[in-house]
């Protein structure tokens, strides 16, 4: 598992098994699943990508997925998670953010366009909540900034 766990990109553990980046495409988020089977991982893209494209895509072959000796599931080593990058996930709340951000003042400049009196009930209900959502984008994107800014200090006081 450690094996294949190394030739993918953005691994993180999950409660039942690890997400990455699908190699057979071009992934933002992490869309591949793996989890550790009776007889080998599983690999799932959310994407939709066949079985046969992501081995290729890491150089394996599906056979490869396979363990060579039948074991109890306890007894096969569990393998060590990846260690994460403070900065590295600093940077992404960041990013969080300003899509966050972003996507709020769409929202805003949009509204500023609307002539209420041109709506009915059920429309100017619908802008409404779009607003709404914008101003929780807002919320949400402070949050993920405090989020880095801790990580940062957290970090600078171990290293320094």
């Amino acid at each position: 598992m450690e094996g294949l766990l190394s030739r993918l990109d953005a691994v993180r553990q999950t409660g039942s098994g690890w997400r990455a980046r699908c190699p057979a495409h071009e992934d933002r988020t992490p869309s591949l699943s793996i989890h550790e089977g009776i007889r080998g991982a599983l690999i799932r893209c959310f994407g939709g990508c066949a079985l046969s494209d992501i081995c290729k895509a890491i150089h394996m072959v599906p056979a490869d997925l396979f363990y060579d000796a039948p074991a109890p599931r306890g007894a096969r080593p569990i393998p060590k998670p990846i260690p994460k990058d403070p900065r590295n996930t600093a940077f992404q709340f960041e990013l969080a953010a300003l899509d966050l951000r972003l996507r709020a003042e769409r929202i805003f400049d949009a509204a500023k366009q609307i002539e209420v009196p041109s709506l009915d009930d059920a429309d100017l209900d619908r802008a409404l909540s779009y607003v709404a959502q914008g101003y929780r984008d807002r919320e949400r994107a402070d949050t993920f900034d405090g989020a880095a800014d801790d990580l940062r200090d957290r970090f600078g006081k171990e290293r320094g």
